[in-house]
């Protein structure tokens, strides 16, 4: 009498664990896709990022040169101006040196303007 009782039980038992096991391979699947996703929007990130920093690199590296090519003329050319004529014994500046140096100090000034060739953004870092 009890054996299909027992039988019964045991089929419930089997589909039960079916059902469990069928379960856990679903959370397991659901889990492995979820890190994929995030993975992948990590490296969108990243790929976004890396360009940005790219365009910010070859504007700086432009600046850079540009600042390269005209600052060694101001300081040569103030270098000129007093390897010629240096100070007199009282330390007085004549009219001529005291434009040079004006004229080098207004150039560099201008050379040290913040232009468009850094974005906004890119100022955050600063050290």
């Amino acid at each position: 009498m009890a054996l299909p009782w027992i039988g019964g039980a045991a089929v419930l038992m089997a589909i039960g664990a079916c059902v469990v096991l069928y379960g856990s391979s679903r959370y397991d699947d659901g889990v492995a896709k979820a890190n994929a996703d995030h993975a992948l929007a990590e490296l969108n990130e990243f790929k976004t990022q890396t360009g940005r920093l790219a365009g910010i690199a070859t504007t700086f590296e432009a600046s850079a040169a540009e600042l390269r090519t005209a600052g060694p003329k101001i300081i040569e050319r103030y270098t000129r101006v007093e390897v010629q004529s240096p100070l007199p014994a009282g330390c007085r500046i004549d009219a001529g040196r005291l434009q040079h140096i004006n004229e080098a100090g207004r150039l560099a000034n201008t050379a040290g303007q913040p232009g468009p060739a850094v974005p906004a953004g890119g100022r955050g870092d600063q050290r």
